[in-house]
């Protein structure tokens, strides 16, 4: 996939657990505290919801504000610092796809205006039709997305 294939926005409807969030939160890079990303608001939410003795299974919106519902929040979040994951807000870091998420809020010209939802749909029949490779030495399907079988 490229970046052509505008498949940013994935996260708008979903959880992720406290588990994934306590390095980005107490012990970033290599400096200790916080990633000096997150927007200083949500940066407390965060550490109220997930503190560093508390529940890291408890699970959150990943789409801050929006995550029960199928919407372009997410890319609004991650353009002003409220990006839950860091995954999310790297997308800020690269010209290319920062230029493509600012692309979905110019208001030049509302004939040529991308569309979120219709580029969300063609990356996903995309990413659907990527061969899965299995078997020996080719890869393996996992049952939980952070540990190998």
């Amino acid at each position: 996939m490229s970046h052509d294939d505008k498949f940013l926005g994935a996260h708008t409807i979903g959880k992720t657990a406290c588990f994934f969030l306590m390095d980005r939160l107490y012990n970033f890079s290599s400096r200790e505290g916080p990633d000096p990303s997150i927007d200083q608001d949500l940066l407390q939410e965060l550490m109220d919801t997930c503190p560093p003795n508390g529940d890291i299974n408890f699970r959150l919106p990943i789409d801050h504000d929006s995550g029960d519902t199928f919407d372009i929040q997410i890319l609004e979040n991650i353009r002003n610092g409220f990006a839950v994951l860091q995954s999310d807000a790297k997308l800020m870091d690269d010209l290319v796809t920062k230029r493509i998420l600012d692309s979905y809020f110019r208001v030049t010209n509302q004939s040529v205006k991308p569309s979120f939802e219709a580029d969300f749909v063609k990356s996903m029949v995309k990413m659907g039709r990527i061969g899965v490779k299995n078997g020996p030495k080719r890869g393996e399907i996992r049952r939980m997305c952070n540990t190998f079988n």
